[in-house]
């Protein structure tokens, strides 16, 4: 069941991705629209949120700026046969080199399994776990346990994952600027697409009632699709930023990640 949730969720966000609507992918998995809906939202809010279309002027200015430099290059090389000989060499050398490279990087990506990520105090990457005070301040406690996190590389079906080595925090703890690290490792430099956490299980208590409640998130799952990079050099530090809204008159709430807070940033150097 969950396995083909995780495969439909995948499948609806590449279409999104590919302009499909919102309501279109739901039509079509009536059985999970209720669990589609709220991550497949997020997504579209992401998408909203980091999209970049550039003006008319903008683009009119960047083909001023290309053909000029082309026009620079051709002056540079006209007059000049051994340059213009040099130059096809270089051009013919460089498709080479590139040719090559991704002829590698396919083989390599066919035969290389990552391997399993393991915690450890000096390594690259840091998942960290945040708190938005938009309601939070009506909990005397708010815990969320997170089972797991799965990252997967950029252009392919592949996932790397990690259990956290503190899988349950109180979110009352973490408002503002305060936040948790859950977990800290080795992680394989290069791109990736997109970051889940699965949560199992989230209650709290009122502070005005004493009512403890059991939050629902839909498919256990916290989703964020905006790509970041790894390296070897850098700390990558990954921040999920989790606010918890009330959502009526009702004494109902829920959880919402929030999309300006969350997300990858590269910061201190790694010792040698």
């Amino acid at each position: 069941m969950n396995e083909d949730f995780d495969r439909i969720l995948d499948e609806c966000i590449d279409r999104m991705n590919g302009g499909d609507s919102l309501v279109d992918c739901l039509s079509d998995y009536p059985a999970y629209s209720e669990k589609l809906r709220p991550l497949l939202q997020s997504t579209y809010d992401v998408q909203k949120t980091y999209a970049f279309a550039p003006s008319a002027d903008g683009k009119r200015a960047a083909r001023q700026k290309l053909h000029a430099a082309l026009g620079k290059r051709r002056q540079g090389t006209a007059g000049s046969p051994l340059l213009r000989l040099i130059s096809r060499r270089a051009f013919w050398a460089t498709a080479a080199l590139l040719v090559l490279a991704i002829v590698g990087s396919l083989v390599v990506r066919s035969v290389f399994n990552p391997p399993a990520l393991v915690p450890s105090p000096d390594g690259n990457f840091a998942f960290l776990v945040s708190d938005e005070p938009d309601d939070i301040n009506d909990f005397e406690y708010l815990d969320i346990t997170i089972s797991r996190v799965r990252m997967q590389t950029l252009g392919s079906d592949k996932w790397l994952e990690f259990t956290p080595d503190i899988r349950t925090v109180d979110l009352t703890r973490l408002q503002g600027e305060q936040f948790q690290e859950i977990w800290r490792g080795h992680v394989p430099a290069g791109q990736y697409a997109r970051v889940r956490i699965y949560v199992s299980e989230v209650n709290g208590k009122l502070k005005l009632t004493g009512q403890t409640l059991d939050l629902n998130v839909p498919g256990g799952i916290v989703h964020m699709l905006v790509p970041f990079e790894v390296t070897t050099d850098m700390v990558t530090i990954y921040t999920f930023d989790i606010t918890v809204m009330a959502t009526g008159d009702d004494g109902t709430y829920m959880l919402k990640l929030q999309l300006n807070e969350s997300g990858a940033r590269q910061e201190a150097k790694l010792l040698k």
